[in-house]
């Protein structure tokens, strides 16, 4: 049977930089970015558009785009981009193009008015309907573009980067996501009308923080897409020469119903883990400034102090969430110092085939001579018992943990009665959403790195004839050149039964490919953007079925009649909301069941299914 041709390669995986963890900033820069641009959109985007004259149940009818945009266009781009033939890699041609329109998206959705008034009068019926129309079209397609940069923005790292730097590496993407969280809020809070003249982006806080977010945008991703240097495909193998969106979308349906195991329970578990934390990021803001009203009973407050039962929600609720941030983002920072890496596995314990060890480190630590030969002896025992246990637990346990952490915060929501409890039960929540940001994509990572180079641990393709290794990444020194000598080499894994062909030619080229126990092949990391399309899938998905939860809770729990509270959060009245047109009056449900508090608890539940499902995936290392 003739061999069908191999994809064809040239050039190593490099970033710039003199030490490892400025090699690892800039290869994850590009996340603050983005971060800068979702927290603009949840930010302000809301009150944007009910400044247009929308009503609250239309706006939230707008943001579907998120999860529509996330699930369709991620695996999309993802695949697409694996197929990218450009001189400039893979990755970074879609993030330059995803950055661009993200940036259109931005100017569009800030002076929406201005634009649409060239062609129509905004103050008619029909040119307030056109610009609304026009705000929403431009945040669908921001949505729609920042999913473009996203997925290239995270394929980047599994593609640069070795199997046993995968954890490392996404643990600096949480970094990054959480500093860029951090840094616009934070920049958010300025009033930017008073600090920044009327020439630097507008008039208003939205229009400056826009340009704030363009700005921040561009140079993160600039910043990446200068240090990075991508491998460039030069021909894909012909398995692989499926083209256009008709065959994207039947590979992508293809490997999602035939997922590796391993990869498959990655998937479940963040499905199980997004139903939990779904109902935390939409409701927790709302669920603490309403405890605050439920069960504090404030009384009347004056002009000075705020009298705007609305506006004390969100203000009681942002104060939560700036604490959920700095933990978040310290989480973020500690948490992969006490967790055991890939490589750590070669040093302690057991070994990446299962191999035991014998000492833990490359030397044995001696009790200091001074110390009289009965205490030298105790501390030496004490010393070889702890040697003998692995007290840093991998990164699977570490996310089945922070799981139950998360199940062990909210279950307590339905039994909340004060501000201060509330506050710190969101806090708290920070740090097992630490782990959640970093550990499905560095296990994804590693598992993508695997498929690509045969499981071997430290993520490079050995050369039978020679010496030579062509490993997953180098620093910044110039590519390294491929024998010549190397020809025609034979890798051959008989335990996965994935049969590998490579072959160097005179002019540098690499050609590589995989055969798969599924019929399929694709050459080495060329899955990276499909397999975390497909993880996205099963981020996005549960987002649909935390919506349709919380319909049902609340449609339960919130009766037609609800509870009146009167700016100032004084006294009570009851009445229908449509007996109420006030613009003087907000709408509180003080009575009965907190519903929010059930989809709070509801998310517990599901965080224990995710955690007994990470159980499984430890289980099938």
């Amino acid at each position: 049977m003739a061999r069908k041709a191999a994809a064809e390669w040239v050039g190593t995986p490099r970033i710039r930089g003199g030490s490892e963890p400025v090699r690892m900033i800039l290869l994850t820069f590009s996340l603050i970015g983005l971060q800068l641009t979702w927290g603009l959109e949840q930010t302000y985007c809301t009150p944007y558009l009910l400044s247009l004259g929308m009503s609250k149940s239309t706006t939230s009818a707008v943001w579907i785009a998120g999860p529509l945009s996330g699930l369709l266009v991620q695996p999309i781009v993802g695949a697409m981009a694996d197929r990218c033939t450009s001189k400039y890699g893979r990755r970074r041609p879609f993030m330059v193009g995803g950055s661009a329109v993200t940036s259109l998206c931005l100017i569009l959705l800030g002076w929406t008015k201005e634009l649409v008034s060239i062609f129509v009068s905004t103050d008619s019926q029909y040119g307030k309907k056109v610009v609304i129309v026009t705000a929403v079209l431009s945040i669908y397609a921001l949505d729609f573009a920042i999913n473009v940069v996203q997925a290239c923005c995270r394929s980047i790292i599994v593609d640069v980067l070795p199997t046993q730097q995968q954890q490392t590496g996404s643990a600096w993407a949480a970094r990054m996501a959480a500093s860029g969280h951090v840094i616009g809020f934070m920049i958010g809070t300025l009033p930017l009308v008073d600090i920044l003249p009327t020439w630097i982006g507008g008039d208003t806080q939205f229009k400056k923080m826009c340009l704030v977010a363009t700005l921040g945008l561009w140079f993160a991703i600039s910043t990446t897409c200068y240090a990075v240097q991508e491998r460039v495909l030069l021909r894909r193998s012909e398995d692989d020469s499926t083209s256009g969106i008709t065959g994207v979308l039947a590979s992508l349906w293809k490997r999602i119903w035939n997922l590796p195991p391993r990869i498959q329970m990655i998937c479940w578990c963040q499905f199980w883990g997004w139903i939990g934390w779904f109902p935390f990021l939409f409701y927790s803001s709302t669920w603490v400034g309403e405890t605050y009203y439920r069960y504090e009973h404030p009384e009347k407050q004056n002009q000075s102090q705020g009298g705007d039962a609305l506006g004390n929600i969100g203000r009681l609720g942002s104060l939560a969430l700036v604490l959920f941030s700095v933990i978040t983002f310290a989480s973020s920072v500690l948490m992969p110092y006490f967790v055991r890496k890939p490589e750590d596995d070669d040093e302690t314990g057991t070994g990446m085939n299962g191999a035991s060890k014998s000492s833990r480190g490359r030397f044995t630590p001696r009790p200091p001579p001074s110390l009289s030969k009965t205490c030298q002896t105790i501390l030496m025992r004490i010393y070889e018992k702890l040697s003998t246990y692995d007290y840093k637990p991998d990164l699977v346990t570490t996310w089945g943990l922070s799981n139950l952490a998360f199940a062990l915060i909210m279950v307590w929501a339905p039994f909340v009665r004060s501000l201060a409890f509330a506050t710190t039960l969101v806090a708290l929540c920070g740090l097992p959403w630490a782990v959640s940001c970093w550990a499905p994509f560095a296990e994804m990572g590693i598992e993508i790195n695997k498929l690509a180079h045969g499981g071997n641990a430290n993520g490079s393709i050995s050369v039978t004839a020679g010496a030579a290794t062509n490993r997953g990444y180098v620093p910044v020194r110039p590519s390294m050149d491929i024998d010549d000598e190397d020809d025609d080499i034979e890798l051959v894994e008989t335990a996965n039964r994935h049969v590998r062909s490579a072959s160097v030619v005179s002019s540098g080229v690499l050609h590589l490919s995989h055969s798969h126990d599924d019929g399929t092949s694709s050459s080495t990391g060329e899955l990276a953007g499909i397999y975390l399309g497909v993880l996205n899938v099963y981020t996005t998905l549960p987002q649909f079925v935390g919506t349709f939860i919380s319909w049902v809770v609340f449609s339960l729990l919130e009766p037609s009649r609800t509870t009146v509270v009167e700016e100032g959060g004084g006294g009570a009245t009851s009445g229908t909301e449509g007996d109420v047109a006030d613009d003087h009056k907000k709408f509180l449900k003080l009575e009965g069941v907190n519903s929010i508090a059930v989809c709070l608890f509801i998310g517990a539940v599901c965080a224990v299914v995710a955690a007994e499902a990470t159980r499984r995936l430890r289980k099938m290392s």
